[in-house]
């Protein structure tokens, strides 16, 4: 049987075993990720801590123009050269990204520091750290998403999400032992080291996974390729990360950081409604980019049905429960967040809604259509700003989330219905059947 056919027959054990996996992982991680926040709400305090997550939020966005597109890029083209055995421009392209990634981070890097406190307003300890935090950030997402098509799920997920947070949690621990009070300077300073320490253990499974292809030279024939795909994906990254972080920024900006603090607390929680999608996308990515380059809409179809229907019932359920454990949840940040009740029941709406299309973004980002579906999220970018100036001056951290989850259910759902008329294919929950047989690309 060739491997075209034993992906045809197995679409659902591939997603599924690899979700397992995936999610076991991210479950942990997350874990030890509300862990490492709760500890640092408490000891920063609840201004300290809104400064902390305003700078984070700045190093998250300011980590894409870094990242320059070549970690979504990844998911087509890393998949598709493996799945043709050419070793050579698979080098060739993870050679390149780094190369690209190190230099645009050293850029961005030094411009954090130029800038000063007109781009990121915190303490100036605080904006140093945040301006180190990029490189390892930007080489951790490019480093996953090469696992990610290798197919090494743990390692892919394990540096980032588990041992990064427990590298924190450590370092906090020892700060409480010695009796060293953090700020949140020296709480961004604690975060740069995890980042670094992960990022080595990530590049040693990274070289392990080269060493198949050591016998290749690399290639850098289809730089052109990479670059006309990684440009827009790195609009589309940017526009996607600012829409992720743009209530927090905001809310620094026109409100305070108690503000900030009680948004970004609630979102964390609500951030746990996807999980189970975002695990069943982790093996959902490159097998859309892989049966797309075979034109094979029933394959298309059916990774949808299993990625949106599982992962919509367990958004159901983990918004339910969300809910109604919302306050003493909250409670672990210290007693002043749980005001932020509200704001986390209007943010799991915009966690049911996205957890309801799927991956409907990956139909497009994977198949050519990077342009489009920039253009669909720079609208809801647009809508989202819009409705935080309106919001944010009289609701607070409440009106940041209504906007956040308004834009989050406009581009979902148009996206849905561009996937739909142009694919064919049903991404959502309902998965209906194909338009078309066969996909032309």
């Amino acid at each position: 049987m060739t491997a075209p056919q034993r992906f045809r027959a197995s679409i659902a054990g591939i997603i599924m075993h690899g979700a397992g996996v995936s999610m076991a992982v991210r479950i942990a991680g997350l874990g030890l990720s509300y862990v490492a926040n709760v500890l640092l709400s408490r000891t920063l305090g609840i201004s300290e801590y809104g400064q902390y997550v305003i700078a984070l939020s700045w190093a998250l966005v300011l980590t894409l123009p870094a990242k320059a597109g070549f970690d979504n890029s990844a998911l087509r083209y890393s998949t598709i050269y493996l799945q043709k055995e050419d070793f050579a421009a698979w080098r060739g392209f993870v050679r390149a990204g780094s190369a690209a990634i190190v230099l645009i981070s050293l850029i961005v890097g030094a411009l954090i520091l130029i800038a000063g406190s007109a781009l990121i307003p915190v303490g100036e300890a605080t904006r140093h750290w945040t301006a180190l935090l990029v490189l390892p950030l930007a080489l951790l997402a490019f480093g996953s998403a090469i696992m990610r098509t290798a197919r090494r799920i743990v390692s892919a997920q394990f540096y980032e999400q588990m041992l990064r947070p427990a590298l924190i949690i450590a370092g906090l621990g020892a700060a409480a032992v010695a009796g060293f009070r953090l700020s949140s300077g020296s709480a961004m300073a604690l975060t740069v080291f995890a980042a670094f320490c992960a990022l080595a253990g990530l590049l040693s499974q990274l070289r392990r996974a080269l060493l198949r292809s050591r016998s290749h030279l690399p290639s850098y024939d289809d730089w052109q390729q990479w670059l006309a795909v990684s440009v827009p994906m790195l609009a589309l990254s940017v526009v996607q990360e600012l829409m992720n972080q743009v209530d927090v920024i905001l809310l620094g900006q026109l409100a305070d950081a108690r503000q900030a603090a009680l948004f970004a607390a609630s979102w964390r929680l609500a951030s746990l409604v996807p999980f189970a999608l975002v695990g069943l996308a982790t093996m959902a990515g490159p097998l859309i980019a892989a049966a797309y380059e075979r034109g094979a809409a029933d394959e298309l179809h059916r990774v949808s049905r299993v990625v949106a229907r599982v992962g919509f019932a367990f958004a159901l359920i983990s918004a339910a429960g969300l809910y109604l454990l919302g306050k003493p949840l909250l409670g672990l940040f210290g007693t002043e967040f749980v005001a932020g009740h509200r704001v986390l029941a209007v943010l799991l709406l915009g966690g049911i809604a996205n957890a309801f299309t799927g991956v409907v973004a990956y139909y497009a980002t994977l198949t050519g259509r990077e342009r489009q579906a920039l253009a669909i999220f720079a609208g809801a970018l647009v809508l989202s700003i819009a409705l935080n100036l309106l919001l944010i001056p009289r609701f607070g951290a409440v009106g940041a989330a209504a906007a956040s989850s308004s834009a989050t259910l406009a581009w979902n759902f148009a996206m849905l219905l561009y996937v739909r008329r142009t694919l064919g294919i049903d991404a959502s929950a309902l998965a209906l059947a194909p338009r078309f047989t066969l996909i032309k690309r």
